[in-house]
């Protein structure tokens, strides 16, 4: 009985520990995302592209690119516009963004409890583009925000944000429970060579 089940108990142990890193593409609806904390109004608002008034520029350009009808954007040119994991600790993989009517500077920066763990300053366009490889220092964080530059940009410096590229960090738990596994599977295999 111990041989078959030390057989399976490795394997399926270590399935069940990478099913907890799990990457994920957070899209935005009407109301933002259940990834992220609900933001404030004077900082993001979600535009549909369907409507006329969206339906130009870098927000049709960042919706059309990722297949998305609404995307996030800043609010009255709001400065900054934060996005809080609503329980998640995450490694930030990439963000599809342009600039809805014009280039522009952001900056974007990762916290994790408050405390600064990265930060990138690039300019966007008019043209969706998904930014990934500048993000490679932004892991473990749990919330990130968007700042804009002082460029000046006919009808504002507003960003449209399509979705947002996360791989989820196993809680501590998680490794707890591997270790676990892994003196479990070592206690069957000494107790199989003495039988």
């Amino acid at each position: 009985m111990y041989k078959k089940l030390g057989q399976f108990a490795l394997p399926v142990l270590m399935f069940a520990f990478v099913g907890t890193a799990q990457a994920e593409v957070i899209d935005f609806g009407p109301d933002g995302s259940s990834f992220f904390k609900p933001t404030s109004v004077w900082e993001v608002f979600y535009a549909d592209t369907t409507l006329p008034d969206y339906n130009a520029g870098g927000y049709k350009s960042v919706a059309d690119a990722t297949g998305n009808q609404w995307v996030a954007a800043n609010y009255r040119v709001s400065e900054v516009a934060e996005f809080v994991a609503v329980k998640d600790v995450f490694n930030l993989d990439g963000l599809w963004l342009a600039g809805a009517w014009g280039n522009q500077t952001l900056t974007v920066t990762g916290y994790a409890g408050g405390e600064e763990i990265a930060t990138v300053s690039f300019v966007i366009s008019t043209t969706a583009q998904e930014y990934t490889s500048i993000f490679d220092d932004f892991k473990a964080i749990d919330s990130f925000t968007i700042r804009i530059g002082n460029e000046y940009v006919p009808g504002g410096r507003y960003w449209a944000l399509g979705s947002v590229a996360v791989t989820v960090v196993p809680e501590p738990e998680a490794y707890a429970m591997l270790l676990a596994g892994l003196g479990l599977v070592g206690v069957m295999a000494r107790r199989r060579r003495r039988i």
